[in-house]
């Protein structure tokens, strides 16, 4: 009987996660050009680099940020500049060297098989459709992950989450660096702790490529061998250490070489630009209190993912997989410290921590589960129903009082009678309506507050503009 239901679960897991992913999916593309949406879109000029960087791999153009004292200038303009929700400004520049290509080069590809092949508006779907692949591997390495340092139930209730909360799927729907570079950070670490297990040559070796590929997305992730690294060093293992470090190198030294090659000067001018960052030492308590896209949005699964996060990062007695979890996370947010400033804590800096954010907030729905805990229901009561807000459906203050009430008052119990069968049950039953309740607010919001949101002021369209280099 036992085999029988093991290889029901078997059988029953894979398609459940790939339910959920499916989830996600759906949600993450329900209407994505709509929100979030600015007209000065960094996801739409990476496209431009991407198409680029295919059509003439040694010129490369597109818009940049460094226009002071910048030779590489070659044209600016600004459209609209008269009327704010539909201003937008352009700033060409051969070479380009903002950032590192390779993130680019996957933005830029399927515009580039559309025949998309000019600094020039374009439907934002296509401008996100890399995007949106890119979280579907997102979605998997968080399950995958998860399953590997919390077990099965942690990982689905971690999946469930990374697919429903609001602001993951809005902030997935955008072809930053920082969404494509996700997924290969999270496949080092599967890689890695896949390896540590089996002792399988191959699984090293893909951990050691993912990592040397991290920096190729954006210059904060050359950081990312390191972390690998140090982790290694602290399970004593000085080989593993070396190999890491040396991937940090190779891939560093690479990007070096290869803007050195292709045009040392503008190369090396916006390298300078980049230093001119200033860092301080409040430089983080607004971002991280603030969720945004371009204006708050006030998401609690995402304060609450910081807090579990934060809640996993202090315990005293942690398991190595504690640790390990631990020791990225805390890698991530102190390498965006030291590169970030006062003026440009842009939120999507702080996207590759959504899978450690979906993952602890998994790890306390299911330490819910287990225990019925009455603290870890009240932060979930409090944190969790912010959907509803966002999805613009507002409740009179006599039913939030009393439902607050029905949904806590089986916690409280059991909290005094911790061995009573009935109660139990009960709060079982009440842990299913918290968890279910939450995230069905969560799906309200993400198709309503896009809408709530063009009620209350303009919602911005791009002009095309075309620019003709001939």
């Amino acid at each position: 009987m036992r085999r029988v239901l093991h290889l029901h679960t078997a059988f029953l897991i894979p398609i459940l996660v790939w339910m959920l992913i499916g989830l996600g999916a759906l949600l993450r593309t329900y209407h994505a050009d709509i929100f979030p949406i600015d007209n000065n879109d960094d996801g739409l000029y990476y496209v431009w680099t991407g198409t680029s960087l295919l059509q003439s791999p040694s010129q490369v153009h597109s818009h940049t940020i460094f226009d002071s004292d910048n030779a590489a200038l070659i044209w600016r303009s600004q459209y609209y500049d008269y009327v704010p929700h539909l201003r937008f400004g352009m700033k060409i520049v051969e070479p380009w060297f903002d950032h590192p290509p390779l993130g680019s080069l996957i933005a830029g590809f399927p515009a580039y098989l559309l025949g998309y092949d000019q600094v020039e508006q374009m439907p934002h779907m296509i401008v996100r459709y890399p995007a949106l692949i890119a979280s579907i591997f997102t979605l998997l390495g968080i399950y995958l992950l998860a399953q590997k340092l919390f077990g099965t139930r942690t990982a689905l209730f971690s999946l469930l989450f990374a697919a429903t909360t609001p602001y993951f799927v809005f902030a997935h729907r955008q072809s930053y660096l920082e969404n494509f570079l996700t997924p290969v950070f999270l496949g080092s670490l599967i890689s890695y702790l896949y390896y540590q297990e089996s002792k399988r040559p191959w699984q090293l070796y893909l951990s050691l490529l993912l990592s040397f590929l991290c920096g190729w997305f954006k210059i904060p992730a050359f950081a990312i061998p390191l972390m690998l690294a140090g982790w290694s060093y602290y399970l004593k293992n000085k080989k593993l250490a070396l190999l890491f470090l040396l991937s940090f190198i190779v891939s560093l030294s690479s990007y070096v070489a290869y803007g050195l090659l292709t045009s040392s000067d503008f190369f090396l001018n916006t390298l300078s630009n980049q230093g001119v960052r200033g860092m301080y030492l409040s430089s983080f308590i607004e971002s991280f209190v603030k969720p945004m896209f371009y204006g708050e949005f006030m998401d609690g699964l995402y304060i609450l993912g910081l807090l579990f996060s934060f809640v996993v990062l202090l315990k005293r007695e942690k398991t190595s997989y504690e640790k390990f979890f631990s020791w990225f996370f805390m890698a991530w947010i102190i390498v965006l410290f030291l590169v970030s400033g006062k003026y440009n804590n842009s939120p999507w800096y702080r996207y590759p921590l959504i899978p450690f954010m979906s993952i602890s907030i998994g790890i306390y729905a299911d330490e819910l589960w287990k225990k019925k805990s009455l603290f870890i229901a009240a932060l979930f009561l409090l944190f969790g129903f912010s959907g509803y807000t966002l999805a613009g459906i507002e409740l009179s203050s006599t039913i939030l009082r009393i439902s607050t009430l029905l949904v806590f008052a089986p916690f409280v119990l059991i909290f005094f009678h911790p061995k009573n069968k009935w109660l139990e049950y009960l709060s079982s039953v009440m842990v299913i309506v918290l968890l279910g309740l939450v995230i069905f607010g969560n799906i309200l919001a993400i198709k309503q507050y896009p809408y709530e949101k063009c009620e209350k002021e303009p919602c911005l369209q791009p002009t095309k503009i075309i620019f003709d280099r001939s």
